[in-house]
């Protein structure tokens, strides 16, 4: 009966532990879309598609909590990027961009500060990374990208794509599906972009 209710207390403490956890994590994120109402919502969207998908892809309790926090604090690192830049209402300029690409740099060393949020800090630095190594910071290929950042990256693309922006307005999800697969093992893991296309043909809807 003892050891029973020792694991009652754990499980107990540890839910309770991580919705502290998502709480502080969503705080940040709101805080975030003040910052840059562009994306308002963002995070939270992507953090529900990279669950979804991470279901899909019957990944672990542990990876799909993983997963949750970083997709939530992907963008963490904009914080360190000028207002005038992020909120500018056109393309930016070549130096613009470089600035903004140190985003997922500034957000690893961010998270990688937090002892509850370390594991996850290599999954916000490689977000915006490509299979074919042409993405950033650090130009990796898809044998070097776990399966989390690659999950981000597509929930991250898929979403931005489908929102609107400053410069354009919201492609369709049939739209961004198809841009996304033309786009094909050049870019994202083609078991993930599966895997979010079975979502969405079962009815999955994204409500931030």
């Amino acid at each position: 009966f003892f050891p029973l209710m020792i694991a009652r207390y754990s499980f107990k403490l540890y839910v309770e532990t991580k919705k502290v956890h998502l709480e502080l994590l969503r705080a940040l994120t709101a805080a975030l879309d003040a910052k840059d109402p562009y994306t308002q919502g963002h995070s939270a969207r992507v953090a529900k598609i990279s669950l979804a998908i991470a279901e899909k892809l019957n990944l672990s309790d542990k990876k799909q909590e993983m997963i949750e926090y970083a997709a939530l604090l992907h963008d963490v690192g904009k914080i360190g990027i000028e207002d005038a830049i992020l909120r500018k209402p056109g393309p930016l300029t070549e130096g613009e961009f470089v600035i903004v690409k140190q985003h997922p740099v500034i957000g690893f060393e961010i998270v990688s500060k937090v002892d509850f949020l370390k594991e996850i800090a290599v999954f916000i630095r490689s977000h915006h990374e490509k299979c074919n190594g042409s993405g950033y910071p650090d130009g990796k290929c898809l044998t070097d990208l776990p399966i989390e950042s690659l999950i981000l990256t597509v929930a991250d693309v898929f979403d931005a794509l489908t929102s609107d922006r400053p410069y354009r307005k919201a492609f369709s999800i049939e739209e961004a599906l198809s841009i996304m697969e033309n786009e094909g093992n050049k870019y994202y893991d083609m078991k993930v972009i599966k895997a979010l296309k079975e979502i969405l043909q079962e009815g999955f809807q994204v409500v931030s």
